[in-house]
């Protein structure tokens, strides 16, 4: 009895003493402590949190730390640059915390083809971006928010114009990437379309690793990862940034007031009236009108039909959160984009939508969900946007917007240019209506993953996508009025009905969709310290698209297709097609320990494109890696050294490069005239003839990809980089072979698998990150440079051997690798000097300031055979880009810049004259000119004084041909400055708020070049192979690039 009653006692107070147990650590109690480095220093700065709550401090200047947390809490410690930890405070009420540098760049993970890999056990040549570094730049183009970070990418931004996403993306300057979004191939717009909150990373596959992804990975791979739902114990994360922006024109040109562009004027005429006359000819405009010139009205119609500020929103909201089983992110963003026409009638919007649910059904079953969209629209005058830039500065000085400056009659009359388009009512939609385009992208995609019983590490998988895309346009054009205003009877007249000849309602529309299913099976183990990773995948991919159009002659005032006369309604089917692509798909990534690393990639792919005997290829790669760093003998003798790998890679890939859709299985035919007419009852058809002869033998480019590398990290990593060469052979580019079919033939020669041409070049990055008590910075640069040659070009034999050098190019660079003209040896200074020139004939009419060229084969005689090489042309010798960031005490600073070396353009057009088209304004940069003192005096006597300038007198030649026109291109641009500040968590806590920052932020805010003003050395080309690497003068005709200011928020509760 005596024992029950003890175990009794006993019992009750093991009970009491767990209840005052629990109820201690339940109590509150105030924890201090203090927060250092593996050296002792103390971190200044430091976050120390409850986790689950938004209860928090940060350590002050000594490390230190106090906080009131419950007893049995978790401690979450975190600073940039060290790994985080979690605390269990155990009751304690001291507690120091020695925290760790985080080497994240070789423990972060890396998504690559169809899998991911720690960036320490990498074998390929593959840059990443996280979403903190991408979202530093502010703009409504995600591609351009990649410029300038990462190697071997070149970024070309080509316009702001509203909705267009015209930016140039190269990888080592083979062109375009495939871009694969959560897994699926998408277009450059689907990327470019994307909200940045929705992205979490972005990886680029450059070597033989993008051969996983077949014929279409020939340029590389950028792999899109969209953000997932996190595991918070059930509580969810609510964040809002949203962001107001100013935009303003980057370079808008200046031009002549109406006394400098008469003065132009004169000097022209007396130019063209040369001295082979006996008598001057007489001034275009008499001294009166110079005098009334000085004090003319001026009309500045770039200031009339441009805003110079125009506005940008930019918003998204996000929910983020789940349980051990359930995760789930949440993302709606919306863009509103001005465009800088001051009517107002051109904007875009755009919607994004983003759901990722992941599921553990089972203990072995899960499940993803996704959903992805984007529905946007951009409007605009119907007349069309292309040359409205240009035009609004070629408007003559002094020519009124309204005749007679009457707001009701737009003017339609110039005296100097009856082309001239009044720019007022073509940028508005009152008066020429409108196109109004919708875009609509919608896509889902449904993956299962089962761990299968009996074998560690062995899983299968399914998944399955569908998207569909679909565009509409409806366009709305009207005619409208200009008028000429007549003085002596005080009235308007009509001058011409513009935008015509009729009024019209078009509608078009195109539908697509797409389908992946991918079928694999994963093996994914450890044996001690051998390390496994294999994957067997099959993939079917299938593509469908077709259009329609149709338009109505509108006699009522209506805007719509239904309405009006069926006589004047017009349809046009369009051109269905189709494509589709299968593969089977291997990969096998091996390490032993952490030093010694392979990967084995093979896809064999089957593509509808060619004939039935070419459809299928296989394309194989390999890899390796040695990380040397993990060697004993280097880390007893070494150790500074953090992290030392060599890498090589080998592999071959397929590229369908101009392929076509089916291209010549079978031969299609088409009238001709020139084949003749066949007459039946007066009534005559034309000919037929074969559009091309058939050539089953026809398939895809081979490629041979190759890399070696040398990545290293020294002192903790706070220095790290990489060097990469690489080499890219292409087999079989397609060509005619004139040599061998004669062009007698009587029909288009085929395309053959043919030439070969090779690009080899390097890159290099590097990177240092530190701090100093509790300020932390780091700098990050990368540079890299690519050739191209060719190996084999298929010639017709050269007639001489100037010809042989000028003409032919097999083994040799190509042609447009470089710009040749004339040289342009100086300019003359006097008539004498001209008289007494012997060099080689010269006209009557040269006058000092004219080029004179150089009679580079000595001769005597300037042509053609004087022509040589002057500058490289194309890619840029060498692209480059820089980042820096800071922060300290919840500042923070980020800039961003991109450039490029050695590179050339060569002007044209209205860049190269200063009366261009006729006598129409021009830059005003062209007043810098030789011209006499006295503007009366006789040009060709040689007395007359002369006032030097960089370009010739007006009407004397132009920089179009020689290489005076030849400008370097080279260029350093801030693509980004941002400056942030997050408010501290203790002063957020009451309000149950996690996190706040603003920030300010500016884009393109500074530009260095050595190109005359008013010319964008992003743009300064009409092609595609932007970066000063074509001539002409696309800067002026299409809406030209932006900068930016931005003031944005973002929070977290």
């Amino acid at each position: 009895m005596k024992r029950k009653i003890l175990n009794l006692s006993s019992g009750i107070m093991y009970i009491l003493f767990c209840t005052i147990s629990l109820s201690a650590f339940a109590q509150n109690i105030q924890v201090t402590g203090k927060v250092t480095d593996n050296t002792g220093e103390a971190i200044i700065g430091a976050n120390v949190t409850q986790k689950g709550t938004t209860i928090g401090t940060a350590t002050d200047i000594d490390g230190l730390f106090s906080l009131n947390v419950p007893g049995n809490a978790t401690l979450v410690v975190s600073f940039l640059g060290y790994i985080p930890q979690e605390i269990n405070v155990n009751n304690r009420a001291n507690i120091n915390i020695t925290m760790l540098e985080d080497v994240q760049a070789l423990e972060e993970v890396v998504v690559t083809g169809y899998g991911t890999q720690r960036k320490a056990t990498l074998t390929g040549s593959i840059s990443s971006v996280n979403s903190e570094e991408l979202t530093i730049t502010k703009n409504e183009n995600v591609v351009n928010m990649l410029s300038g970070k990462m190697p071997g990418l070149r970024i070309t931004q080509r316009t702001s114009q509203p909705g267009q996403y015209n930016t140039v993306i190269d990888v080592r300057g083979f062109g375009e990437p495939l871009f694969v979004i959560d897994g699926v191939a998408r277009s450059k717009d689907d990327f470019a379309r994307m909200d940045p909150e929705e992205i979490e990373s972005i990886s680029l596959l450059k070597d033989a690793s993008a051969a996983i992804y077949g014929i279409r990975a020939a340029n590389g791979v950028m792999l899109i990862t969209t953000k997932s739902g996190t595991s918070q114990n059930g509580k969810v994360d609510i964040s809002y940034s949203g962001n107001i922006t100013m935009q303003e024109m980057i370079f808008i040109p200046g031009g002549y007031t109406v006394h400098e562009w008469k003065t132009l004027r004169n000097e022209q005429n007396y130019r063209d009236f040369n001295n082979m006359y006996f008598s001057r000819k007489s001034p275009i405009h008499s001294d009166e009108e110079m005098v009334e010139a000085l004090s003319a009205k001026e009309y500045n119609w770039q200031d009339r039909v441009f805003n110079k500020l125009t506005p940008q929103t930019q918003h998204n909201m996000s929910i983020n959160g789940g349980t051990e089983t359930l995760r789930y992110f949440f993302s709606l963003g919306y863009l509103k984009q001005d465009g800088a026409y001051a009517s107002g009638s051109l904007w875009a919007d755009r919607y994004n939508l983003r759901s990722n649910i992941d599921a553990k059904i089972t203990e072995r079953l899960s499940m993803r969900v996704s959903l992805g969209g984007v529905i946007g629209a951009v409007h605009e005058p119907a007349a069309g946007l292309w040359d409205n830039y240009k035009v609004a500065f070629l408007a003559i000085p002094g020519t009124p917007f309204y005749a007679n400056d009457n707001p009701n009659y737009l003017n339609g009359y110039t005296p100097w240019n009856n082309e001239f388009a009044n720019l007022v009512g073509k940028m508005d939609e009152k008066y020429t209506g409108y196109t109004h385009r919708k875009d609509r992208r919608m896509n889902g995609s449904l993956s299962l993953n089962y761990d299968i019983p009996g074998v560690k590490g062995l899983s299968a998988s399914a998944f399955y996508d569908y998207s569909v895309n679909t565009p509409d346009t409806k366009t709305y054009k009207q005619m409208y009025s200009t008028y000429k205003y007549i003085e002596e009877t005080d009235s308007y007249v009509l001058a011409k009905l513009e935008n015509g000849p009729t009024n019209t309602a078009t509608r078009s529309a195109s539908y697509s969709t797409g389908t992946t299913l991918q079928l694999a099976l994963a093996y994914k183990n450890t044996f001690g310290d051998h390390n496994v990773d294999a994957k067997i995948i099959h993939e079917e991919n299938y593509s469908e698209w077709d259009n329609f159009s149709a338009s109505r002659i509108l006699r009522l005032n209506a805007e719509d297709l239904f309405a009006g006369e069926a006589s004047g309604q017009t349809g046009s089917g369009g051109t269905p097609g189709d494509r589709s692509q299968s593969a089977y798909i291997g990969r096998v990534n091996y390490d032993y320990a952490g030093k010694y690393m392979l990967s084995l990639i093979g896809r064999y792919e089957g593509n509808s494109r060619w004939a039935a005997d070419k459809r299928w290829g296989f394309f194989p790669s390999v890899a390796a890696a040695w990380r040397v760093s993990e060697e004993n003998f280097i880390k007893n003798n070494f150790d500074f050294i953090s992290n030392l790998k060599l890498r090589v890679s080998h592999g071959k890939l397929g590229d369908e490069a101009n392929a076509g859709n089916y291209p010549e299985i079978f031969v299609g035919y088409q009238t001709h005239g020139d084949f003749g007419w066949i007459y039946s009852k007066g009534v005559g058809s034309q000919g037929l003839r074969a559009t091309a002869i058939p050539n089953l033998q026809k398939t895809w480019i081979e490629i041979t990809s190759q890399n070696v590398a040398l990545d290293f990290g020294f002192l903790g990593n706070k220095i790290s980089g990489t060097f990469d060469l690489f080499r890219r052979d292409r087999d079989g580019l397609m060509a005619t072979n004139t040599a061998v079919i004669p062009g007698t033939v009587g029909a288009v020669l085929p395309q053959v698998n043919m030439n070969s041409d090779r690009y080899y070049g390097w890159e290099f990055e590097l990177a240092y990150r530190d701090r100093i008590e509790a300020f932390n910075y780091s700098i990050s640069g990368q540079i890299s440079s690519t050739r191209r040659k060719w190996l084999y070009l298929q010639e017709s034999p050269a007639s001489n051997s100037y010809d042989q050098w000028r003409n032919r190019y097999n083994g040799r660079f190509p042609s447009d690798d470089f710009w040749w003209s004339n040289e342009s040896k100086g300019m003359f200074s006097s008539i004498e000097e001209i008289r007494n020139f012997t060099t080689y004939p010269i006209g009557q009419a040269t006058l000092p300031g004219d080029w004179y060229l150089t009679d580079w084969n000595g001769d005597g005689i300037i042509d053609g055979g004087d022509n040589r090489p002057m500058a490289t042309r194309g890619l840029p010798y060498f692209n480059y880009g820089f980042t820096l960031t800071a922060n300290y005490k919840g500042f923070d600073l980020a800039a961003n810049f991109q450039g490029a070396h050695k590179v050339y353009t060569q002007l044209s057009e209205v860049f190269t004259e200063a009366l261009p088209f006729g006598g129409q304004n021009s830059l005003n940069w062209f007043l810098d000119r030789w011209h006499p003192v006295d503007p009366n005096a006789d040009y060709w006597h040689p007395d007359t004084e002369w006032i030097s300038g960089y370009y010739p007198l007006t009407g004397g030649g132009s920089r179009r041909d020689n290489s005076n026109g030849i400008m370097d291109a080279s260029y350093v641009r801030m693509k980004t400055l941002e400056l942030g500040y997050s408010i501290p968590k203790t002063l957020l806590t009451k309000a149950k708020i996690k996190d706040i920052r603003v920030y300010l932020n500016a884009y393109n805010l500074l530009t260095f070049s050595k190109l005359d003003k008013d010319i964008d050395p992003e743009r300064p080309s009409s092609t595609e192979r932007a970066g000063g690497s074509e001539g002409g003068a696309a800067g002026m005709y299409v809406y030209p690039n932006n900068k930016t200011y931005t003031v944005g928020v973002s929070f977290k509760f």
